[in-house]
């Protein structure tokens, strides 16, 4: 039968439930793959078939209809495999042989697949229902048996042949579990009987006795396996003598003293004696129950009544062993009563066989009478506890049981109330009601909490079983109540949700056991506590149970008020959510008069007093739900009075709750048209001065007073509650000591207070004169060395009405934009602070400036709204969202960034508004919004592509709000193609998964506004710690790199290709002789800009261009690769000392040069030289010695004159002009000397060496990642002889210089070195030397410098300036230096020198210490000498060979 057909056979029959098996075409096709492949597919299908079985944990009963069609194929093919096992290990030798054969055979490998599929199914559906499909012949007795032996003795080499032998095992003995029942003589189906044996039962069945005392040594389902084996094998008719030999080696178990065995023998032994007592028959366990109580009394005395021995002592403390005992006690106790079903028991007459079907099938013929049901006593059913024979040992029993209703564990008074049960309903009255008695006397309050949570499982158990009869349940129902409320507190905690959830049970209980009349005297009581619960209750699950409890009730019984109304309310579902339950299902809830009054006061008494804070407050927001229902009957007469005197209570959690709660009602009875009697308005208004004078902001609590003070006055504010003049200080008095309090949270709240209070109280002249103290400390305190101070007072700052601010508007917007610069002394900066300043210019501009905002010019002179916005408060905004301050907390200049790009969204689309409402004209609209929504739209984009998650998805999200709003999108450039690379909707799962950095990052090309901050974003990305982030953005800058298509150059745009705001904003100083306005070519769009450009740096230069030329010159179209090189050196040229970017830049250039080498022959412009009357700009070097001034002079002049010699061009051709200013090399090896000492130069004195002219100044391009020099660059006209003259020195190591020609690069050496060969260098013709040191000198006579051995001076080059080592000397003298950057090498560690050796030839020649710290020259800032303007650049650009 194929898999279609088994399909079609299933659904003739299957039920209503099959259908929701989605994958059960998919299932039968997997099996029958399996089947057909006789086995050896079960691995491959294996992880689909786990993944769709698991999804039915939940609902395995879904799972039925389909059983037969799985677990029968499968079953029936590992029977087949386990009789090939069984036939190939039985031709093998010995046992050794038989286990090494075995184990790489294909029936063990088969066997173990299919083991697994099974496990699946069983640990889904559970081994009770799936080892009924299993086959069930005689015959397979004794191959499973050998099987399972075979698989003991195999040798484990691995943890996945463990875990399969394992698996094998377990489902193995499953089988097992099901051939022990067969109902035939084991002597009649051994095959193979052992002589010699005196044993007077079969040699199979001690085999199979062993095995099992065996597997119960070992953990997990093996053990369980074992112990349902034995339990099923013990309790056939035809093995008493093997019951009494198990029970004689039971003893010698329990009693096992050691430590290793003890722990999981023990469990096992008490999991199968309880078996075969579940499962044997009375009369053949009754002789050895007083023998096995004998051995159980040890440990159940350990855990219980503090009786036991060594072996109780050693693992009564086990929770596994407790329970079993337990569960073996009440089996042992049932034993030593006979089976019978009490006649006095309480039956619902309606259940009927309902009932008697759920008390287990204990009576399936009785059904008690109407006299019997309500107590009476007959002739018939009168029976007396003499006429009863109890077993000595039933006491102890029974003991042992009540004492684990009061257990630490839950598994073990679980088991404990099932037991005192079942017991029960087999005694008679007298002694159950004594039971009972007991029960109740759990509840005792000297009782803990697991008493109490024992006694609700108790009593639950007893009124399910019929067993509390109808008269108890008046003396019953005040416990149930005070336990659904029961909550203990304990320290920081408190405990009792166990207790109401199980209360809620008992409830649950009662309405499925007895008939509604009986409970009709309760019916009030319990409803309004059981939505009580269900309503404000702190835990989930005992909200969820109280709602069942509730919905049960309201089914079965029919009498509780307005059941079927408030079913669809407070179900299930609808009191999962805390604050929905409190603030939407308890007002539904008290619309029914019944439920009113409880639900307010048990607000009042209980939870506005909880022991959590938060808890607290989410009660009064409940309370302050009620008061349309109880506002006039019960708040304002009773709760309002009483919390107003709990206001001063000692006790911290009352008056915090006290006051909350007030804060609370304030407003919401205002918003319900009530009015407070003017008695309560006064004591309200007291109540701040009276916490004042009680100074109960002082100690434990007194940050919490000062959050519920600060909402009070809020409160106060919101009704206008009337305040004297002397109440009106104390209020100030308590919000400004709340503003400079260092708790974040104290200060939120203050600042709402301020701005409400603000809004209602001043309004008169007087008011606002009166205030003006207030808000000039405001203003003058944002520099504060307190800096809790500058955060409350800026915040202050943006709450305040519009009427505050708009005679002195341009004072505050001046003052939060002075609050948002970085102090000079650094021990001074606060980022908390700045944030704060930039969402009060937010709010503050939102305010004053919206068009909805009264905001007139005081006065013709003064600037507009819109003037301020853009010439003051964008800039503020632009430059924070630069802000990449780091310390011990990580990136907290994100903050800055975050709050910058919620106000700059905000201002954006203001600035909007206010351009449609103030310029008539289109074009001037036009204007403004081109210098306004290109600059946002480009700051956000590069957040949007940066490092840090949170920030990319919040960028996302403002973008997605300047798209969709038209007028700003119709002033941005590339507006659709930027709306269809936004996610979607909620696209956090984008931004996290890293799929929206591809979509944006094609933006880069899509507009010249956009293509330096996406760029810049992506350096940053690229050079982040996250792989996976780095993978991602180096992926998309080169697939936009590595284009073929060409980018159309834009025209003319007035926005500027750097979006930070206009220098001469931030830095006056810069305002000099070089702001200009200036036509800039970047791109090869034509700019205009009024920025302090620095002299030859307004170009991104490209291939064949020279100084004074253009993109446009060149082409009207760009490659992508020549966009992002050119944009790409921009960026690191005005970020050359940036020590947070240089690493970034690092690798990216690195990535670009190995992967997209054309990407990097873009240049800028050489700076123009300082002339020698600038007073900034010495003409010498400050660190170069007065002897050396003079060499420096003779050097420039020789560089002058070879600059204009024969140069190699990008063909190999020799011409006079223009210089070479490229040179390339690769392979460096990694963990080279000279690549640290290149490392350290790079990021140690990259400023100086883009500033000099004293010298050939070269660009070195390092990979960190991959340690080799990658890119060396010539910013000045030198020729590469005499850049050889003087060359390049790192430390006190010369560098080799090499052009770019093709016999070098080009050449067939795939593994030449230019700077520091360590096995020789290469010759003037380019081809390499053999021989030399590790400077590639040897054999060559000395250079310029050098020493008379051929070898480099150690004591330093002209060019080498001080604080080089010497042999002789080895001291540096110390020189400041920029800091380094972390992806540098540090070279600074306090009190660390260089090597002694510094001075010797070889490896040892030079060598740095890794720890040590060596000063190294500074090099020269002035300009070039003779003032001369370097030669215009040039690039010969050659490809390197890969």
């Amino acid at each position: 039968m194929d898999a279609q057909e088994q399909i079609r056979a299933v659904e003739e029959d299957r039920d209503e439930t099959a259908e929701f098996l989605e994958e059960a075409g998919e299932v039968v096709g997997l099996i029958a793959r399996v089947v057909n492949s006789d086995g050896s597919e079960a691995e491959a299908v294996y992880e689909r078939y786990k993944a769709i079985l698991c999804k039915y944990q939940e609902q395995s009963q879904l799972l039925d209809v389909w059983l037969e069609s799985i677990v029968g194929p499968l079953a029936g093919l590992l029977r087949k495999q386990a009789v090939d096992l069984h036939a190939d290990a039985s031709r093998g030798g010995d046992t050794a042989q038989q286990a090494q054969h075995s184990m790489h055979s294909t029936p063990m490998r088969r066997v173990f697949a299919l083991a697994r599929l099974l496990n699946v199914l069983v640990t889904v559906r559970g081994y009770k229902t799936v080892v009924k499909f299993f086959p069930h012949e005689a015959a397979d007795l004794e191959t499973v048996v050998n099987v399972i032996v075979l698989l003991q003795r195999q040798p484990v080499q691995d943890m996945e042949q463990g875990i399969g032998s394992w698996e094998a095992q377990t489902m193995l003995l499953l089988w097992l579990s099901m051939l022990a029942l067969i109902p035939f003589e084991f002597s009649t189906v051994e095959t193979v009987s052992e002589e010699g044996r005196p044993r007077p039962y079969p040699a199979l069945v001690s085999k199979l006795m062993d095995i099992c005392k065996d597997y119960l040594r070992h953990p997990g389902g093996m053990r369980e396996m074992a112990a349902l084996i034995l339990g099923r094998l013990l309790t056939r008719p035809d093995m008493a003598t093997p019951l009494a030999d198990f029970v004689s080696w039971s003893k010698e178990a329990l009693s096992c003293t050691d430590s290793v065995q003890a722990p999981f023998l023990v469990p096992g032994v008490l999991q199968a004696l309880s078996f075969v007592f579940k499962l044997g028959q009375r009369h053949r366990l009754l002789p050895h129950a007083a023998r096995v109580w004998e051995l159980l009394l040890p440990i159940c005395g350990a855990s219980g009544a503090g009786k036991g021995g060594a072996a109780g002592e050693a693992t009564a403390q086990g929770v596994l062993v407790r329970k079993l005992g337990v569960k073996l006690a009440q089996r042992v106790g049932l034993t030593f009563l006979e089976p019978r079903v009490a006649p006095w028991r309480y039956v619902r007459v309606d259940a009927g066989a309902d009932i008697q079907e759920r008390l287990g099938g204990e009576a399936s013929t009785h059904v008690g009478t109407a006299p019997a049901q309500a107590g009476a006593t007959g002739a018939n059913q009168e029976e007396s506890a003499e006429d009863f024979e109890v077993a000595e040992e039933l006491e102890e029993v029974i003991e042992v049981l009540l004492n684990a209703l009061r257990d630490k564990d839950t598994v073990v008074r679980w088991s404990g109330a099932k037991g005192v049960g079942r017991i029960t309903s087999c005694l008679p009255r007298e002694l159950a009601d004594d039971v009972v008695a007991s029960v109740v006397e759990l509840f005792g309050r000297s009782e803990n909490d697991t008493a109490w949570h024992g006694g609700c499982l108790a009593l639950a158990e007893l009124s399910r079983r019929g067993l509390l009869l109808p008269h108890c349940l008046d003396s019953l129902v005040p416990i149930i109540q005070e336990a659904l409320l029961y909550d203990i507190r304990r320290g920081p905690h408190s405990i009792g949700a166990h207790v109401r959830d199980a209360a809620a049970y008992v409830c649950w209980a009662f309405a499925r056991a007895y008939e509604p009349h009986l409970l009709a005297g309760h019916v009030d009581q319990f409803a309004s506590t059981l939505l009580t619960v269900a309503c404000y209750d702190r835990e989930i699950n005992c909200r969820r149970a109280a709602a069942a409890a509730f919905q049960e009730s309201v089914g079965r019984l029919g009498n509780f008020p307005h059941g079927i109304d408030l079913l669809t309310v407070a179900d299930y579902f609808s009191v999962g959510n805390i604050a929905q339950a409190y603030t939407r299902v308890a007002p539904q809830v008290a619309a029914f008069a019944e439920y009113r009054l409880p639900l307010a006061q048990h607000l009042v008494r209980a939870k506005l007093r909880h022991w959590e804070k938060s808890m607290r407050e989410l009660a009064a927001r409940g309370l302050a739900a009620l008061v349309p229902a109880v506002g006039e009957s019960y708040i304002i007469p009773v709760a309002l009075r009483q919390l107003i005197e709990w206001g001063l209570d000692n006790v911290l959690e009352v008056r915090h709750g006290a006051i909350v709660g007030v804060a609370e009602l304030l407003p919401a009875l205002k918003d319900a048209g009530m009015t407070l009697p003017d008695d309560l308005q006064a004591k309200v208004a007291d109540l701040i001065p009276a916490i004042d004078k009680a100074r109960l902001y002082r100690g434990k609590g007194g940050e919490v007073m000062r959050e519920a003070v600060c909402k009070l006055v809020c409160a106060c504010a919101r009704v206008q509650l009337p305040l004297t003049a002397a109440q009106h200080t104390k209020f100030m008095e308590a919000v400004d000591e709340n503003l400079r309090h260092p708790n974040g949270n104290i200060q939120k709240l203050a600042v709402a207070a301020v701005g409400e209070y603000a809004s209602a109280y001043v309004v008169s002249e007087e008011e606002v004169a009166r205030f003006r103290r207030h808000m000039d400390a405001y203003l003058t305190r944002l520099h504060d060395p307190n800096v809790a101070v500058r955060r409350g007072y800026a915040s202050a700052l943006g709450a305040l009405p519009g009427r505050l601010l708009q005679g002195r508007a341009e004072e505050v917007i001046d003052a939060l934009v002075d609050g948002t610069t970085l102090q000079e002394d650094v021990d001074d900066r606060d980022v908390e602070a700045r944030v704060k300043c930039v969402r009060a210019l937010g709010s503050a501009c939102s305010t004053l400036f919206s068009p909805a905002s009264a905001y007139t010019q005081p006065a013709a002179e003064q600037p507009s709204g819109l003037d301020i916005m853009l010439k003051k408060v964008l800039p503020c905004v632009h430059t924070n969202l630069e802000d990449y301050t780091t310390d011990n907390r990580g990136d907290v200049g994100s903050w800055v960034r975050e709050a910058a790009m919620d106000v700059l969204e905000a201002l954006t689309l203001l600035v909007g508004e206010r351009v449609q409402r103030d310029c008539p004209s289109n074009e001037q609209q036009g204007e403004i919004l081109a210098g306004v929504v290109p600059a946002a739209t480009g700051a956000l984009l590069k957040q949007a592509v940066e490092r840090i998650a949170r920030i990319r998805d919040l960028a996302a999200r403002r973008l997605h709000s300047l798209v969709s709003c038209p007028h700003v999108a119709r002033a941005m450039p590339a507006a659709g193609q930027l709306a269809a690379a936004l996610p979607k909707d909620d696209g956090t799962a984008e931004v996290v998964s890293l799929q929206s950095i591809k979509r944006l990052s094609g933006l880069l090309l899509a507009a010249p506004q956009y293509a330096r901050p996406v760029l810049e974003g992506l350096v940053a990305s690229i050079g982040g710690v996250d792989a996976q982030l780095a993978k991602v953005a180096s992926e998309a800058l080169l697939s936009l790199t590595l284009s073929h298509t060409s980018v159309a150059q834009h025209t003319s745009s007035n926005y500027p290709s750097n979006p930070t705001p206009n220098h001469a904003t931030t830095n006056p100083a810069n305002t000099t002789s070089n702001t200009s306005t200036t036509n800039t070519t970047a791109m090869g769009s034509t700019t205009t800009a009024t920025t302090p450009l620095p002299s030859g740096r307004g170009r991104d230069a490209v291939p064949g261009c020279t100084a004074g030329s253009s993109m446009a010159a060149a082409g009207r179209h760009a490659p992508p690769a020549v966009i992002v090189g050119a944009k790409l050196l921009a960026i690191w040229r005005d970020n050359s000392t940036n020590i947070r970017l240089l690493p970034s830049l690092v690798r990216t250039a690195d990535l670009l040069i190995s992967r997209a080498f054309e990407a990097m022959d873009v240049l800028v412009e050489a700076p123009t030289p300082h002339k020698q009357s600038d007073p900034q700009q010495p003409a010498v070097s400050s660190t170069a010695p007065p002897e050396a001034a003079p060499q420096q002079q003779q050097q420039q002049q020789q560089q002058q004159q070879e600059s204009s010699s024969q140069q190699p061009t990008s063909n190999g051709n020799i011409q006079s002009q223009p210089p070479v200013h490229g040179v390339y090399v690769r392979n460096l090896p990694q963990g080279d000397e000279l690549t640290e000492a290149l490392l350290e130069e790079h990021f140690g004195q990259f400023g100086a060496l883009k500033a000099s002219t004293e010298v050939p100044a070269v660009t070195i391009v390092v990979s960190p990642k991959y340690g080799k020099v990658a890119y060396i660059k010539f910013e000045q006209g030198s020729s590469v002889q005499a850049a050889r003259q003087s060359p390049p020195t790192i430390g006190t190591q010369r560098c080799e210089v090499l052009p770019m020609v093709p016999e070098y690069v080009n050449g067939p050496q795939p593994g030449m070195r230019g700077i520091g060969a360590s096995r020789g260098g290469f010759r003037s013709g380019g081809a390499p030397r053999r021989g030399g040191n590790r400077f590639g000198d040897g054999g060559r006579p000395p250079r310029s410098g050098a020493g008379p051995e051929g070898r480099a001076d150690r004591q330093g080059s002209p060019s080498s300036g001080p604080g080089t080592s010497n042999k002789d000397q080895g001291s540096s003298q110390p020189s400041e230096r920029p800091p380094r950057p972390a992806g540098g090498l540090d070279r600074s560690a306090p009190g660390a020198e260089r090597s002694s050796g510094s001075g010797g030839g070889g490896r040892g020649g030079g060598r740095r210490s890794r720890s040590g710290s060596a000063s190294r020259p500074k090099r020269d800032q002035g300009g070039n000498g003779g003032g001369q303007p370097a030669p215009t650049p040039t690039y010969v650009p050659v490809a390197p060979k890969s």
